[in-house]
């Protein structure tokens, strides 16, 4: 039989700088972190679309309620041009083609896709 003894030595800890492990980012990550920025300004949109529709309804109100006078008064008159003008300011301001400026054709189909999403 083999006769096993452990050894008696004394280890010591020595304290070492770990440096952190930095995450490997992939295109998966990229465009994952791509899309909830996006989504998160088409949330932001979409309210600041309705938050502007109910101030233009609250301001189109007429004062005298006592004759019906024109058939669109008193109601909000919300044109095609004033929402596309709307939601192309507020893409501008989304500065979506700078933060793509490597790929403009991503650029150009992320700003179609999104005025298309919300105008329909």
């Amino acid at each position: 039989m083999t006769n096993i003894t452990l050894s008696t030595q004394h280890y010591r800890i020595h304290r070492s700088d770990v440096e952190p492990v930095k995450e490997k980012t992939t295109e998966k990550d990229i465009f994952a972190k791509s899309i909830t920025a996006v989504r998160n300004s088409f949330i932001s949109l979409s309210t600041s679309l309705s938050d502007r529709f109910s101030l233009h309804q609250q301001t189109d109100i007429p004062t005298t309620h006592f004759h019906r006078g024109n058939a669109s008064e008193g109601r909000a008159v919300l044109t095609s041009k004033t929402v596309k003008d709307f939601m192309l300011q507020k893409l501008n301001s989304l500065d979506i083609k700078g933060n793509a400026s490597k790929d403009p054709a991503y650029a150009r189909q992320t700003c179609e896709a999104i005025l298309s999403a919300v105008y329909s």
